[in-house]
């Protein structure tokens, strides 16, 4: 079936500036865009330890991990925001009493992202740095003595603490915030045609 004619563009219905930069933004950051952006974080290595924890020190913990694929999901609203969920699966290690015991930590960085506009034209995708309450701690704790589960429970602010932090630089790698800077002026100008070839 053939494809419908496109209209002319002097038929196409006017309307505002400010109607169409709002347009503009809603198709330049979408969800995909978004995820393409923060796809270099899946797989990345999270390593915590070892560390003393505990009365006196008497345990050591230690955790080694990768984060998963993120997830996005855009929210309703005035402004162009996401959901953001980092997830990041941890092995973590408490040695007490010369065992070791080991079990599965599941881990959610829960962040918002914006999509800013800024000066000379271009689309800022804006994560402000986690804290310790936008990490969520899921243990699979099956088994355990109780004297094991008081070190998992006294260290679980701390592995917040350092989770955000490791995400928080993630986010802020070059490559990373070059994916959440868009440049609309310079991708227009790539994309014009070349003029020292016209005419000739």
């Amino acid at each position: 079936m053939a494809e419908a004619p496109k209209p002319s563009p002097e038929l196409r219905t006017e309307y505002s500036y400010e109607d169409f930069g709002r347009d503009f933004f809603e198709h330049a950051v979408t969800v995909e865009r978004v995820e393409q952006a923060l796809a270099n974080l899946t797989g990345n290595a999270v390593d915590f330890g070892p560390r003393q924890v505990g009365p006196a020190g008497l345990a050591t913990i230690q955790a080694e991990g990768s984060i998963r694929e993120p997830s996005v999901l855009r929210r309703e609203g005035e402004l162009i925001e996401f959901d953001l969920t980092i997830p990041i699966d941890l092995d973590l290690t408490v040695r007490l009493a010369a065992h070791d015991h080991r079990f599965e930590t599941r881990l959610r960085a829960q962040l918002k992202l914006t999509a800013r506009a800024k000066q000379p034209l271009h689309i800022f995708i804006d994560i402000p740095a986690p804290t310790e309450n936008d990490i969520d701690v899921e243990v699979n704790a099956q088994g355990l003595r109780a004297s094991v589960l008081d070190v998992v429970a006294d260290i679980e602010g701390e592995l917040k603490r350092h989770v955000a932090k490791y995400v928080g630089k993630q986010i802020e790698k070059p490559e990373i915030r070059r994916m959440r800077d868009i440049d609309v002026r310079r991708r227009l100008e790539n994309d014009a045609p070349d003029q020292s070839t016209e005419g000739g």
